[in-house]
């Protein structure tokens, strides 16, 4: 074999010695082969021996590099698995995480209990949250907004993939272009982090649209807004559903209860304060 040459268990090797850095060093260089090669990465072990093309090669390394600068994975595949669909995503929209999830589930059977139908997600980003609720409930009708262009392009291309009829996008900052409709159920996964917290310059966040992480001294600017201003969207006994820090649990409940609004907060999968929500009375 030549010593140009990279057989897939090279790559990995390569990938791996590169990514020091990473705490996920294996499978980010898995996960980058594999989108190289378009491959599972059953074959990266079953087929370890294979050659990489010197394209592929190249791409690989290429990809591993702008792994080592802490580019998110999702950013340089341009794909995040979210409640079983593969999205599309860029720089222009947040990465969306699997504690978001529980806000789908939330949602999902506010939806099923109490038959809403019309439903509006503020800050859709990709799409992830509307696409999750709109291809489980297909007699719903979402309005999702986004104040960033770019950003619901992102989202169309997404229910364009996967073929979902019953999202309708509006650019709009918060409630600014809504009009005079009213919902049974209002969505958001805000900005909810300080503006000083050192993890948006110190991790990979650093990556993401500053516009969809941050949110003032405390972090509650966005959700603030969201939640004073909900009751004038609500159809009578409508709901509110947010996603916030682990840390903003009693302060989101307070807005709720200021409100008007009954209630409920949610603990993520490591037992951290997530969602809260509750009907308007």
């Amino acid at each position: 074999m030549n010593e140009n040459d990279m057989q897939i268990k090279d790559a990995i090797e390569y990938s791996i010695n590169v990514l020091t850095l990473s705490d996920s060093k294996q499978i980010d260089s898995e996960m980058l082969l594999c989108f190289v090669l378009k491959c599972n990465r059953t074959k990266l072990y079953t087929h370890s021996k294979e050659e990489l093309s010197n394209q592929n090669k190249n791409i690989f390394k290429k990809l591993v590099k702008k792994r080592a600068k802490g580019c998110p994975i999702a950013y340089i595949t341009n794909e995040k698995e979210f409640w079983s669909h593969t999205l599309f995503v860029n720089e222009s929209t947040l990465i969306p995480r699997p504690e978001t999830e529980l806000l789908v589930e939330i949602s999902i059977k506010l939806i099923k209990n109490h038959s809403l139908n019309e439903i509006l997600e503020l800050g859709t980003g990709s799409g992830a949250v509307a696409i999750a609720i709109a291809s489980e409930n297909l007699d719903t009708n979402i309005d999702a907004t986004d104040i960033n262009d770019e950003a619901i392009n992102v989202a169309t291309k997404n229910i364009l993939k996967h073929n979902i009829k019953n999202i309708n996008f509006i650019k709009s900052n918060w409630f600014n272009s809504i009009g005079i409709k009213k919902y049974d159920l209002i969505i958001t996964n805000p900005p909810y982090i300080e503006t000083n917290d050192p993890c948006l310059t110190n991790s990979d966040i650093k990556f993401e649209p500053i516009i969809a992480l941050a949110s003032g001294i405390d972090g509650l600017d966005d959700l603030r807004k969201i939640i004073s201003n909900s009751h004038n969207k609500l159809k009578n006994n409508g709901w509110l559903v947010v996603e916030h820090g682990h840390n903003q649990g009693d302060d989101v409940r307070n807005l709720f209860i200021k409100n008007r609004f009954t209630t409920t907060t949610i603990k993520d999968c490591n037992q951290l304060e997530r969602v809260t929500y509750g009907k308007l009375i």
